[in-house]
């Protein structure tokens, strides 16, 4: 996932289940033509990469189930969700989706997903529970998880080499250190920047659960303060002021740039939050070696951190498919299938099927390899996961980077930031309840 800008969905998503459920005769997908071939509508979101090892799935998979194709349907994150939002409204959204944890209770707790642990095409036996349990809503499997993740800070070593800055100690760095690092590069190169803002949930659970915190309970509530939030507020103004990151104008802009065009992706940036998985993406986009760091702590150990493991996305179905069958075969494909899992490698996480696992091993490149490496290695410190966002909270990732502009533009003060950003977010939860 590409941590940018959420688009608006929690309301788009409330009105688009309505509408959903009152077109009940209708439904998503195409009919079988008359010898039986049936189409499947394919939507995910992703780059070239992706993109590329996508159709050779879906071209294998056509290859072994002739009586069933896969019309694909790519997109950039930055726009996937509301356009996910609308062709869902209008009773037509694609009959296989790939989907994230943010917004899986949004669209599964709203009716529009179908309940695959009743689908017997699936076989989740090689999956493990604590991967099934993530894409569960009140005991409903809305989704399976495609693999894991880690939300890391990716620092790219020719920036570093190229500003003769030393890559810090990621097992005992502070956030002081992660700012004084970017600033010590930015000026050493100048029209080349620091370090990444982040704007998102991620970002956000990370910081707060240095401070004890998260962005929900897990019985679905606010579990943050808004003097914790102030302070991670505050912390961005002065990654800012330090001149540690980028203006808030090309902030903004990075916001909805694909990967291939961020600061990052460009060979601009230093360090940026990025999801573990897109690290060869980013290598291939940067030509450089990638280093995956931990993130910085509060205390200078590592195990304070606040890093967790996250399903890297999800395989899910649209409950008005006209064809769940076929949807369920050809998910079960993508997630057990070992040789659709030596063309997408560890793209969309490490895989959840532990077969798949061992079949990729020999195939990994270097660049796999080190993540492989990494997420063993921070496993010891990883002691939680983030309770699912609630219903309603689906526009969360826009909320996020709306208040983090305000702040960077001083549009607003931190303190007011976080108030408003509370109060906001109170209202989402309130919405998913109604």
């Amino acid at each position: 996932m590409k941590p940018t800008k959420k688009t608006r969905i929690g309301a788009s998503v409330a009105v688009a289940v309505a509408a959903t459920m009152l077109l009940g005769a209708c439904g998503s997908g195409n009919n079988a033509s008359p010898d039986g071939t049936v189409t499947l509508n394919f939507a995910w979101w992703g780059n070239d990469v992706r993109n590329k090892a996508t159709e050779q799935v879906i071209s294998d998979f056509e290859a072994s189930h002739p009586k069933i194709k896969i019309a694909g349907q790519p997109g950039q994150w930055s726009s996937y969700w509301d356009k996910l939002a609308t062709v869902t409204a209008a009773n037509n959204a694609p009959d296989v989706i790939q989907m994230d944890q943010a917004y899986i209770a949004e669209y599964g707790g709203r009716g529009a997903l179908l309940d695959l642990s009743k689908q017997s095409g699936v076989d989740t036996s090689k999956i493990a529970d604590s991967a099934l349990k993530s894409g569960q809503v009140d005991g409903k499997q809305y989704g399976i998880s495609t693999g894991q993740n880690a939300y890391v800070i990716m620092a790219n070593t020719k920036v570093f080499k190229d500003a003769g800055v030393p890559l810090p100690n990621d097992k005992t760095w502070t956030w002081d250190d992660f700012l004084n690092t970017a600033a010590q590069i930015a000026k050493k190169l100048p029209g080349n920047y620091g370090a990444s803002y982040g704007a998102t949930d991620a970002n956000m659970n990370v910081w707060l659960k240095q401070h004890g915190q998260s962005l929900f309970t897990a019985d679905g509530k606010l579990g943050f303060t808004t003097d914790a939030l102030t302070q991670y507020y505050q912390f961005l103004v002065k990654q800012r002021d330090m001149g540690a990151g980028p203006s808030a104008s090309l902030n903004s802009e990075d916001a909805s740039a694909s990967v291939e065009q961020t600061l990052f992706g460009k060979g601009k940036l230093a360090m940026g939050f990025w999801w573990s998985n897109q690290v060869t993406a980013l290598t291939k986009a940067t030509k450089a070696e990638i280093k995956l760091l931990r993130v910085p702590s509060t205390t200078g150990n590592a195990a304070d951190n606040g890093m967790y493991f996250k399903p890297s996305m999800f395989w899910s179905t649209s409950s008005r498919t006209k064809h769940p069958k076929e949807a369920a075969e050809f998910i079960d494909f993508l997630a057990n299938s070992t040789d659709a899992g030596k063309i997408i490698l560890t793209d969309r996480g490490f895989p959840s099927n532990t077969d798949v696992q061992a079949a990729i091993a020999d195939k990994l490149t270097p660049t796999d390899k080190a993540v492989g490496t990494f997420l063993k290695d921070i496993t010891p410190d990883v002691a939680w996961t983030p309770p699912v966002p609630p219903v309603g909270t689906g526009s969360i990732g826009t909320v996020i980077s709306r208040y983090n502009d305000d702040v960077l533009f001083n549009r607003q003060s931190p303190a007011q930031a976080a108030a408003a950003f509370t109060a906001e977010v109170q209202g989402l939860l309130d919405s998913g309840r109604k």
